[in-house]
């Protein structure tokens, strides 16, 4: 039963993602896609870098807000993706390629993220911007390239020892969250098996306004933080 109920949501996922449907199959998809619309809407701009693409999960929102879109990563995961490349070395790029770099999910499965996130630095025009999310508490994914977790604190002492200067901050997630996204994901895969599709976003909309009033209530969104999204800015010499 439960073999059988896992199966059904690694289906929906893989058939989803890359589309706008799948910010909708559960809690926590929608909160992040909430989350980082603001983010988007009020820093991507100019020649812009998706960098750990996958399969373009994020084109949707970054195409129309920039002047040039370019999308990389480690494998050649979608036909579309610009690059294969790997952040965890020097990236093919010159200093100051980039206006926008947007790096969503990434550097948990880096080696040494400090490095990585030094040469996304590198790669920004003065005064550009890094769209980053970093994990908090997560399960584990993309195994066995998963390395770290993130606490504001350490990701705000990364930050600055880059280069950067913190322009904007979210915490993504919580408490909450974190307990009523296995009950979101359930009733989407009961929805999917009955072809109840139409129902799978009203409720998942309806999941995260409990969870997010019941964190603001009870205080607990900072600590159970699922990620951290962050609008870095490269610090002008």
């Amino acid at each position: 039963m439960l073999d059988r109920f896992m199966r059904i949501w690694r289906q929906l996922n893989t058939a989803t993602i890359g589309t706008d449907r799948y910010w909708s199959i559960s809690l926590l998809n929608a909160a992040f896609y909430k989350d980082m619309i603001p983010f988007i809407a009020d820093y991507a701009h100019g020649r812009c870098l998706d960098i750990g693409a996958g399969r373009l999960a994020w084109k949707n929102l970054l195409s129309p807000r920039v002047e040039t879109y370019i999308s990389g990563d480690v494998v050649l995961e979608d036909p579309r993706i610009d690059v294969v490349l790997d952040i965890s070395t020097r990236l093919p790029f010159a200093d100051e390629s980039f206006d926008t770099v947007f790096c969503c999910s990434v550097l948990e499965h880096v080696r040494r993220p400090w490095e990585a996130l030094s040469e996304l630095c590198r790669i920004l025009s003065p005064g550009g911007t890094l769209l980053i999310s970093l994990p908090f508490i997560l399960h584990l994914h993309d195994l066995p390239h998963d390395y770290y977790r993130f606490s504001i604190y350490g990701a705000e002492y990364l930050a600055h020892e880059a280069g950067f200067e913190i322009k904007k901050v979210a915490i993504n997630g919580g408490f909450f969250h974190l307990m009523l996204n296995p009950v979101s994901i359930a009733f989407s895969v009961i929805f999917e098996v009955s072809r109840l599709h139409s129902l799978v976003p009203i409720f998942n909309r309806l999941w995260l306004a409990l969870a997010e009033k019941l964190d603001r209530l009870f205080g607990l969104k900072d600590a159970f933080a699922s990620n951290h999204i962050f609008a870095l800015r490269k610090t002008v010499i």
